[in-house]
């Protein structure tokens, strides 16, 4: 293989990657706890928080964490999905950490 075919190869890997981004971007996920409530994209990326209930600062605040951190871990569980139904599990053995 050429450095040519080689960098081929990477651009299209790219724009698959592009693809995967935009995809899970477009996903929305809504967790609620405690009267709070945030949508979340495949990405991680938080929309919107919405407070449902008058509670105080430490409680929204601990609330706020929780939801954040499962909303990052449904994220990556989306990303691991996507990217094993695109590329039938072979990156996990190059160490990309999926």
């Amino acid at each position: 293989m050429n450095i040519f075919d080689m960098m081929k190869q990477f651009k299209n890997f790219k724009d698959t990657m592009e693809e995967i981004k935009e995809e899970l971007r477009r996903e929305k996920e809504i967790l609620e706890k405690d009267g709070v409530e945030i949508v979340f994209n495949g990405l991680g990326e938080i929309v919107s928080i919405e407070f449902k209930e008058d509670k105080n600062c430490n409680e929204v605040k601990q609330t706020l964490i929780e939801l954040i951190n499962q909303a990052q871990d449904i994220s990556r569980d989306k990303m691991k999905e996507v990217m094993n139904r695109r590329f039938g599990g072979l990156l996990g053995g190059l160490g990309l950490g999926l």
